[in-house]
């Protein structure tokens, strides 16, 4: 029941934005005509442009979407920058034989170059139904590069346009992530969204980049409506690819729910051992407390997998601090685990900011020459003169001439 219900929402709003898509294909015509009807070489038009968006109208435009952060696109120069002016979008579009072959963009002061064929001004809305039918219809880099300019059009709606690319298999995977992307690129994505991108995010048919960016923008829908569809996947013991992406996606979505969601994984340690690396070193490096780190030393006997073990050495190193570094050194005297981990569990420690005395008095209590070797390893980079010394002990009266020798040569 749930999944026909899921199919009949999605089924809505592929009708609708096929609507939305034939309308303006009617809206284009005119643009596209006047285009094609233009002689060979640079043919130019302009639109209003979006604010958050300014430029010289030669060099250089930055657009803010929103979210907080510029994007800067063209010649930079931090200098000698001339000034960001508000002010209409202007498309240069390189053509032969009535193909487009190529897109240039500009915002702020309009200009008319030398054997530019100007079409004058256009509707923000007929600019942006024109340029998206180039990213849905156009080969190479044409269609990817006509959906920023199409973006930056003044109160125009591109949703509609933007999920047909998305959801076309035959477009180029580049140009449908632009696509995808652009549903988010003020740092929200509508709620309507929801379902065409999840269908494009399960299609186990489709490219994987273009699954991994819908999952992504899942993650960025108004509301954190995506976060509880992404608990789902990640939640799937058998998703294997999507169940790992849905668990990376949620770890950089920052909601709280994703937090609580990755700790419930980490603590449960039932998942596939890459599924389970994911986990813990997204739920350790994204947003870390002191307690998701002690929640890892913690679930460590259930991390059986190579992969979920380093992300866990690694998450507890990278946090640091005495009660981590204590652990680490407890964790080098296990003989319960691999060599290899001992032998990083000891490295790590010394990162994590172990004292040099209690590293030393662990050499000191050891007859294993690999671990000798790796104490050796990681007292060599320490210029203080306990490390020194000690090193300069072990190369004059060590029992081993091995460990003699590692000394010498560290």
């Amino acid at each position: 029941m749930q999944n026909e219900l899921m199919i009949r929402r999605w089924l809505g709003t592929a009708a609708g934005a096929l609507a939305v898509f034939s309308a303006s294909d009617v809206t284009a015509q005119g643009l596209a005509q006047r285009v094609a009807g233009a002689p060979d070489g640079r043919v130019q038009f302009n639109y209003p442009a979006r604010d958050g968006a300014c430029g010289d109208g030669r060099s250089y435009m930055r657009l803010n979407w929103g979210s907080g952060s510029n994007e800067y696109y063209g010649n930079i120069n931090s200098n000698n920058m001339p000034d960001c002016v508000k002010g209409p979008a202007r498309v240069i579009l390189e053509q032969a034989a009535r193909t487009v072959i190529g897109i240039r963009t500009f915002v702020g002061p309009l200009e008319k170059p030398e054997g530019v064929t100007d079409l004058g001004a256009v509707s923000a809305k007929e600019a942006s139904d024109y340029l998206l039918g180039l990213a849905a219809k156009a080969e190479g880099s044409v269609s990817g590069s006509a959906i920023m300019p199409a973006m930056i059009a003044e109160g125009v709606d591109n949703q509609g346009a933007l999920l047909a690319i998305a959801r076309d298999q035959s477009r180029a995977r580049e140009t449908r992530r632009s696509a995808i992307t652009y549903l988010s690129r003020d740092g929200r994505a509508p709620t309507s969204v929801a379902q065409p991108l999840l269908a494009i995010a399960t299609d186990e048919t489709d490219n994987q980049s273009v699954r991994q960016q819908a999952l992504r923008t899942l993650s960025r829908l108004d509301g954190g409506s995506g976060i509880p569809e992404l608990i789902r996947l990640a939640g799937d013991r058998q998703g294997g690819w999507t169940a790992r992406e849905a668990l990376t996606s949620l770890a950089a979505s920052g909601d709280p729910r994703s937090r609580e969601f990755l700790r419930t994984v980490v603590r449960r340690g039932e998942l596939p051992d890459e599924a389970m690396a994911t986990a813990v070193r997204s739920l350790g490096q994204h947003y870390a407390t002191g307690a998701d780190i002690a929640l890892i030393r913690e679930s460590w006997p259930k991390l059986t997998g190579q992969r979920s073990q380093e992300a866990a050495l690694s998450a507890i190193t990278e946090f640091g601090g005495a009660e981590n570094s204590k652990w680490l050194l407890a964790l080098a005297k296990d003989p319960g685990i691999s060599a290899n981990n001992q032998r990083r569990a000891l490295q790590n420690a010394v990162r994590a900011g172990a004292r040099v005395a209690d590293v030393i008095t662990m050499y000191n209590a050891t007859m294993d020459y690999q671990m000798k070797d790796a104490i050796i390893s990681a007292l060599a980079p320490n210029d203080d003169r306990e490390s020194q010394d000690k090193l300069l002990s072990i190369a004059k009266s060590d029992e081993s001439i091995t460990a003699r020798k590692r000394a010498i040569t560290a």
